[in-house]
Formats: C-alpha cells, sequence, structure tokens
C-alpha cells in the first residue's frame, strides 16, 4: 500500500539512501510540486530537491528515464542540470539536482547582444548535446534556463526541467507541446516533427533576452499565430493542407485568383474554436520581418 504524503516544511529533512536533505527554503512551485533548496547532510553540499504532488507520480518514471538517458553527456559540458539521485520519502518522490541561481525570466531587464552570445552558444551546446543522445526538450523557455552564478560575469548558463521531455522517436504529429508563444509552427499546425522544435523554442528565448519581452504572444493561441504570419509568412499550402491542426486558425476558399488559404479572423477563430481571440496589446507594435529587431530600442521604447 502506498504511503500517504505527509505536508513538508522548512526545518523537515528528507531522507534518502545516502543521506538526508535538511529543507532551508522552497524556491519555485508549479503544476509537478515544489522544488525545495535542501542542504546535504554528508557533503553540506546546497541542492535543488524537487517533490512532486502524487498526481504527477505517472509521469515521473518518464522524466527519469530522460534523466538516465542524459546522465551519460557531461552535464557541465553540455550546458545541462546535473541530476544527483531519486527517492521516495513518505509518500514524496523526490529528485535531487545541483542547485542553480536566477532563471533568465527573472533577469528582469533587456541584454546588450554581447551578454546574449555566449548564452546562445551554450544552448547550442545542450541542444547538440542531446540530438547527440536523441531527446527533445519540448519546452525550452526562460524560466527552464538557469544561471549558475548572477555574479559571474560569464553569464554560465544550464538548461533545466526535463519533465517533459522526449525520446526523438517518440515524436507525434497532434501532440500539444511547448508553451504558447515558444511553440514551433509545427506543433501549433499538428505536422510532423522533429528535435528541431527546440531550436524554435531557444530562438524565441533569445529574442526574449533581447526584447525583455516575448517576440511572440504567450496569452493567446491565435495572436501567437497572427503574429508568426506578420512576421514570417504564412505556411506552405503543403504545411496547411496536411497539418491536423490547420483549420484551427486558417481557412480554404476560392477566389478570382483560385484557392487558397488565410488566416482567421478573431471572429472566425472564436465561432471555431469556441475560444475569443485577445485584443492586440495596445504597447506591442506589429513586426513585419525579424529585420525589424534591429530597431527594437525604437519600437518597444526601451
Amino acid at each position: 500500500m502506498a504511503a500517504t504524503a505527509h505536508p513538508l516544511m522548512v526545518g523537515h529533512a528528507l531522507h534518502s539512501p545516502s543521506t538526508r536533505y535538511t529543507i532551508l527554503e522552497f524556491i519555485g512551485e508549479g503544476s509537478f510540486g515544489k522544488v525545495a533548496k535542501c542542504r546535504a547532510h554528508n557533503s553540506s553540499k546546497l541542492v535543488a530537491v524537487k517533490i512532486l504532488k502524487k498526481t504527477y507520480f505517472q509521469n515521473v518514471e518518464d522524466e527519469l528515464s530522460v534523466l538516465k538517458t542524459i546522465s551519460s553527456l557531461n552535464a557541465d559540458h553540455f550546458n545541462l542540470v546535473t541530476f544527483y539521485e531519486q527517492f521516495e520519502y513518505l509518500g514524496h518522490k523526490c529528485l535531487v539536482f545541483e542547485l542553480l541561481d536566477v532563471d533568465l525570466l527573472h533577469l528582469v531587464r533587456s541584454l546588450n547582444v554581447n551578454f546574449i552570445r555566449p548564452i546562445a552558444k551554450q544552448l547550442m551546446v545542450a541542444l547538440q548535446g542531446l540530438k547527440a543522445v536523441k531527446i527533445m526538450h519540448n519546452d525550452i523557455k526562460p524560466n527552464n534556463i538557469m544561471m549558475v552564478n548572477i555574479d559571474d560575469s560569464s553569464f554560465s548558463v544550464k538548461l533545466i526541467d526535463f519533465g517533459v521531455a522526449s525520446p526523438i522517436s517518440a515524436a507525434t504529429p497532434g501532440l500539444r507541446i511547448q508553451p504558447t508563444g515558444y511553440r514551433a509552427p509545427e506543433i501549433c499546425l499538428g505536422l510532423p516533427y522533429s528535435g528541431a522544435i527546440d531550436m524554435w523554442g531557444a530562438g524565441c528565448t533569445l529574442a526574449f533576452l533581447f526584447l525583455n519581452d516575448n517576440l511572440f504572444p504567450v496569452h493567446c493561441e491565435y495572436l501567437m499565430m497572427q503574429s508568426m504570419v506578420e512576421m514570417l509568412g504564412m505556411p506552405s499550402k503543403q504545411q496547411l493542407q496536411f497539418g491536423l491542426y490547420s483549420k484551427k486558425f486558417f481557412c480554404h476558399e476560392v477566389d478570382e485568383l483560385g484557392t487558397r488559404w488565410r488566416l482567421l479572423t478573431p471572429e472566425e477563430y472564436k465561432s471555431r474554436n469556441r475560444t475569443k481571440a485577445e485584443e492586440w496589446p495596445e504597447y506591442r507594435p506589429h513586426l513585419s520581418s525579424l529585420d525589424d529587431l534591429l530597431y527594437v530600442s525604437v519600437l518597444y521604447d526601451i
């Protein structure tokens, strides 16, 4: 019979087969559970312990499988968070990782390209490592990339949170992965995809660091797609023809020029999906191409 999870508080100790971890403070929370800053008794090292909710237990085996796969990589060389161990204590499943600093979402400032460039290089190395072991992260965004030490001028970062990562071989068209605003077009449209979707997430993250804002809207799928079309152009006819979700955002019609696809209006989107499209934010300029980012200091008034 499974043990009933007891509530945990600061000062409580989590006992693993190798040591005990004293909870110093809770530093994060999400749908998976909580993250606690802990001190390991056997080494006095500070670590981050991911304490999972019982409703998340069914997913932990997939995460552990991915962590086991990437453990063959040198975590420091490939800029990946180091995973130490997993254990269960008083009904809590716990994953122990190295303790990092602040995530990129909470830098709360735009960065000069000279600072973004080394972060980009480190992200590319991380993706190179994941590709080597045939793993997709599926959730690359600013708060899943953490500074190793914010006081270090070298801007050393690591990729964290493999909770929704999966083998490349498990890629299935139609899966709803990646967060809104960081979701690759092939995921939006329900097309076949590969580990290239992580490169899209990385690109959106680097743009966030430059803009101090999201490149594509994150609170409305329709606005996200509208922004993609304005900035990058319409998806190809072939992509729209075979996309499982193409008709969520686009319609197929015939006019004097022949058969063509177009983006739904906000009213059509609401009627078709029974979900209201949000209004375009007043502060946000419409960018007609990625080249517009060259003038971002004017467009975003930063």
